[in-house]
């Protein structure tokens, strides 16, 4: 039985599920993805059962802050919806555990590749086909009347398009070149290990190909970040009076660059291709802002996504379409926990990174080095979108906090070199 939940088949399946969940919804409908999600989960339960996982498996802060999720909706104006959406958010939390638990995080990183190869691959494709036909794509069993947003379009063909931004199977620009820098993640890792493969050269001209045609202002800051937590993990392991200059020079340069971006907002924006609000996100933190002045200790119940059925959550529209996040986790934590629960999630994010940030300072292991690179990258998204709160964000943000408590994060087949 272990062998057949944890055979890589059956566990890259519900990877790409939890990577892609917005291709099955686009594809199956709701209600089709819903029973792929349960199927996920069912895995996941039998999984925890068979493997006889502990409570104990996590780590206090995370339990604390699923635990104040757990009761937030006793006092929710939409109760019955935040009592089913948070059911929802702990079977996501159970098949995070469960690949957690199943297998080394190597190994797991492996097949979180083959995932992501697989998604993004057919991403491209699927784009190139989509533009191949001439108009744009919506989902499935969407009535689109004459004149329908463009914003709606699951790809809007414009992969031959010089500054157009394609959207993937995923149907979002941001989420796939997200996944983009995971996988580059993973990728430069590989790279600097010997041997080298061909497959390894195709993987990072693949995930450049997809960062290039997204064109993501929010990746590319998160890659930036991440290339400087590397750079400090690095310099940690050298002499200790190397250390102290370089790391100087490094953080005054990062505290320069975020002066500068504030002063010289408007062009600092334009040089990321984005509006001075950020694509529209000002108006919706304006609006979150003032629901979260309502009730600031407890928020109003957890939910994750705003459900479009509940008209507590239209709260904002972009061109008559309403939006269905704050686009920043702190934002929508604090709306829907209260700022005891955005600080407990803060807890939790403090904690895994500085864990996380003290097994690459001292060991040049593979696992550690994408860990921590993981974890960089879904704590910068979190100022502009809030993923994190559903799917593979929250997912991993259990895996990697389950990871960072071991004493090791197995042997790696391979390791990269200490420079």
């Amino acid at each position: 039985m272990r062998r057949i939940l944890a055979s890589e088949t059956l566990t890259v399946a519900v990877l790409v599920v939890l990577f892609a969940g917005d291709f099955f919804r686009n594809l199956l409908t709701v209600p089709g993805w819903v029973l792929l999600a349960l199927a996920c989960s069912a895995w996941a339960i039998a999984a925890l059962i068979m493997e006889r996982v502990s409570w104990r498996t996590l780590p206090v802060t995370l339990l604390l802050t699923f635990g104040w999720i757990a009761v937030s909706p006793l006092w929710s104006p939409y109760a019955l919806t935040s009592a089913a959406l948070t059911l929802g958010f702990f079977f996501t939390v159970c098949i995070g555990v469960a690949l957690a638990t199943l297998m080394p995080f190597d190994q797991l990183i492996d097949r979180v590749a083959t995932a992501l190869r697989l998604i993004l691959g057919a991403s491209l494709i699927f784009e190139i086909a989509v533009a191949a036909s001439g108009s744009p794509l919506y989902p499935v069993g969407m009535s689109v009347p004459a004149g329908a947003s463009i914003e709606l379009a699951w790809s809007r063909g414009l992969f031959f398009t010089a500054d157009g931004r394609i959207q993937g199977l995923v149907g979002n620009a941001n989420l796939l070149a997200m996944l983009a820098l995971l996988f580059l993640v993973i990728v430069l890792v590989r790279l600097a290990q010997r041997p080298r493969t061909v497959l390894t050269g195709i993987d990072a001209i693949l995930a450049l190909a997809i960062l290039y045609k997204t064109g993501s202002a929010t990746v590319f800051l998160a890659g930036i970040a991440v290339v400087g937590v590397w750079s400090l993990a690095w310099l940690a392991r050298r002499p200790q009076r190397v250390t102290r200059v370089a790391s100087g020079v490094l953080l005054a340069s990062a505290v320069g660059a975020i002066v500068f971006a504030l002063t010289q907002w408007g062009s600092v924006a334009a040089a990321l291709g984005k509006s001075p609000d950020l694509t529209n996100r000002f108006g919706i933190w304006e609006a979150v802002l003032e629901r979260i002045t309502v009730s600031p200790l407890t928020g109003f119940g957890f939910v994750s996504w705003w459900p479009t059925w509940e008209g507590w959550f239209g709260l904002h529209a972009i061109r008559g379409i309403r939006v269905q996040q704050a686009h920043n986790a702190w934002l929508d934590l604090a709306m829907q926990v209260g700022f005891v629960g955005a600080a407990l999630f803060g807890a939790v994010l403090l904690l895994t990174g500085w864990m996380l940030w003290r097994k690459t300072s001292r060991t040049s292991q593979s696992a550690a080095v994408i860990a921590v690179g993981f974890m960089t990258a879904m704590t910068v998204q979190t100022f502009t979108e809030s993923r994190i709160l559903s799917e593979w964000g929250i997912a991993f943000l259990v895996i990697l906090a389950i990871t960072s408590r071991r004493g090791s994060l197995a042997p790696s087949r391979v390791k990269v070199p200490t420079p």
